[in-house]
């Protein structure tokens, strides 16, 4: 379990402005995997390789560096965490989350997101995704609730389907 709790606060414009989990006050810790790189990566190095992660910059020669900025990823240390030197994991500037989510606009804006995000980077598939690996956090249910009532559909898979199908349709 992650040594933090998590909810959906975070706006990724990399999947279509829909909702992402990140570290907030008032979430839930949820299911995690560590990875354990070997003794010899340098701390920076290992801060690099995720920041490049988190990023889509994989295969990039490219180092993290912190910023102050909106969106910027912040890769952050617990020490200590399951007898680790050094537990990384991202993490977002409070300037950078949704200070009060809310289930009804976190569904619209994965609904939303099916039509702007490339095929399978959007809102829905992403909360699918993670409840099938068995992330839940405070307002899962309520978020996944207000997505099948704001597409008067029985289930995600449906949801998406339909999301799709508008996002084809053209607009005013």
């Amino acid at each position: 379990m992650t040594p933090f709790p998590v909810e959906f606060v975070r706006i990724s414009k990399t999947r279509g402005a829909a909702p992402t989990v990140a570290p907030y006050k008032s979430g839930r810790p949820v299911k995690a995997k560590l990875f354990v790189l070997k003794d010899s990566v340098l701390l920076q190095d290992a801060k690099s390789l995720l920041w490049r992660r988190e990023t889509r910059k994989e295969g990039l020669d490219r180092d993290y560096r912190e910023s102050t900025g909106l969106n910027a990823v912040i890769i952050r240390d617990r020490p200590g965490f399951h007898g680790l030197d050094h537990a990384l994991y991202t993490d977002f500037n409070p300037s950078g989350k949704i200070n009060d989510p809310d289930p009804g606009e976190l569904a619209k804006a994965a609904i939303d997101s099916v039509a702007k995000a490339p095929d399978g980077k959007d809102g829905i598939t992403y909360l699918m995704d993670i409840i099938s690996i068995g992330i839940e956090t405070q307002l899962t249910l309520a978020y996944q609730k207000e997505i099948l009532a704001q597409t008067g559909t029985l289930s995600l898979a449906e949801a998406l389907t339909l999301a799709r199908s508008r996002g084809k349709e053209p607009r005013d």
